[in-house]
């Protein structure tokens, strides 16, 4: 069953496009499943600080309300479920959790952009390059207890962390992370934007750790635009690097929607 999970909005402020576009080129492209899963609103103490890459809180229930229509709408030809991408940030996560639970959110996926609470004076973007052992660690660190909270259906791009130092050291927190993750049956997400657009992922060695640990996988489209639900050829790309490592992508019905805590 083809399916995607990972579909952005232009309420995030970095994609394009209207929601029903999304659907209807989904459905072109032959999708069974589209999961709208937007940047989630964070609440943050610091007053005069705010996120650029993320819808504003009372675009939030607007959202819900246009992804549950065009679930009725579209019913007989493709399944339509409701969700966001979010960061884990400790200090924040309670308030999170309460201001979503109203929307009876289908499922969530973990994309922890930044380490730290992001506002905080030693927060970092995930990506940034020339990051040694302590900033991993503390990515490690921060998404096990993330995914722990029980709220996440699939790990989204788990290697956007950017490492510079020592390959055997990668190695190592990078396995214990694929166990820890494999241990809850949370699926790694193969991040098809990231490949498209030649980013630090999907990081090689990673998916070869993946491999040996034998995680389950799915392709994530990252749609940012309509047009990239239609882009099949990079899709098959990402499926033949995948094969590469020995790993291939799971059905959609092996996938677990984690929402009795949302």
């Amino acid at each position: 069953m083809k399916y995607n999970l990972h579909t952005h909005t232009k309420r995030c402020n970095h994609a394009e496009g209207e929601d029903r576009e999304y659907v209807e080129n989904a459905i072109k492209a032959g999708m069974k499943v589209l999961g709208f899963s937007d940047h989630c609103p964070q609440f943050f103490p610091k007053k005069d600080y705010y996120s650029y890459f993320r819808m504003f809180p009372e675009q939030a229930f607007e959202y819900a309300e246009s992804v549950r229509a065009l679930q009725k709408e579209y019913a007989s030809d493709i399944k339509i479920l409701l969700g966001f991408e979010a960061e884990y940030y400790p200090e924040t996560y309670d308030e999170f959790i309460s201001f979503i639970r109203p929307l009876k959110l289908d499922y969530m996926l973990l994309g922890q952009h930044f380490v730290g609470n992001e506002y905080d004076e030693d927060s970092y973007y995930s990506a940034e390059k020339a990051r040694g052992e302590r900033f991993l660690t503390q990515y490690v660190e921060q998404v096990k207890e993330g995914l722990s909270k029980g709220v996440f259906s699939v790990f989204a791009h788990p290697d956007i962390v950017y490492f510079s130092g020592s390959p055997s050291f990668y190695r190592d927190k990078m396995t214990e992370l694929c166990r820890f993750a494999k241990e809850r049956g949370i699926p790694l997400e193969f991040n098809m934007l990231g490949y498209a657009s030649k980013r630090s992922y999907p990081a090689p060695e990673f998916w070869r750790i993946v491999a040996e640990v034998g995680n389950k996988v799915v392709l994530g489209y990252d749609a940012h635009s309509p047009q990239m639900l239609l882009r099949d050829d990079m899709a098959d790309e990402c499926r033949r690097m995948l094969n590469v490592c020995g790993l291939s992508t799971i059905d959609f019905e092996e996938i677990t929607l984690r929402n009795e805590n949302l």
